[in-house]
């Protein structure tokens, strides 16, 4: 009687360690895949995708800098070209930043990140456009104010990718935190 008791204990063990054996497997496999995505999403987002729609937000950020490094500006032609080319570029900008497909929770709050920043970015150069036309001054200080915040969310992004893209192994194209202007008036 002992004995059979023993061979089933014996039995039972070897069945329990063979299960848990293919669970940690199983694990392994579901973190290697999770990982692996998690790449392939960063590296599609900020190596790929970034790149491919940055030309309108470059060009809405040249028009938008450009007030802030000459003293000699023509208003009425600055909020020309605000209205006229840098917003709807920007808005252009952000509704492709909107539409880019991300797969995993981590690059969804990277590009949370750069949507915010952006957005800060657009309606930085909207009240600067009302200051102008409205002659309220009072805009751009409200102006300054978003484009610091903006800078604080590119702050949070770069921080955040840094981290992923290290913890990762993952080479990322571009630079960090050098990109920043250190004016508080332009967009970096």
């Amino acid at each position: 009687m002992m004995k059979k008791k023993f061979y089933i204990i014996a039995i039972m063990t070897l069945i329990v360690c063979m299960f848990t054996g293919c669970g940690k497997k199983k694990e392994e496999s579901v973190s290697e895949d999770s990982n692996k995505a998690l790449k392939d999403d960063i590296v599609e987002f900020v190596n790929n995708k970034l790149p491919s729609i940055e030309g309108d937000r470059e060009n809405a950020v040249a028009i938008y800098n450009s007030y802030f490094e000459s003293d000699d500006v023509d208003l009425a032609q600055f909020s020309s070209d605000l209205q006229g080319t840098a917003i709807p570029d920007m808005q252009n900008y952000i509704n492709s930043l909107t539409s880019i497909d991300v797969s995993t929770d981590e690059v969804k709050n990277l590009k949370d990140l750069y949507l915010q920043s952006a957005q800060k970015q657009l309606d930085a150069m909207n009240k600067v456009a009302a200051a102008i036309n409205e002659e309220n001054p009072d805009y751009l200080v409200e102006a300054d104010t978003l484009i610091k915040e903006s800078e604080d969310l590119i702050l949070q992004y770069q921080t955040q990718l840094r981290t992923l893209a290290m913890d990762n192994d993952i080479v990322v194209n571009g630079s960090f935190s050098e990109d920043i202007s250190s004016g508080t008036d332009a967009i970096p």
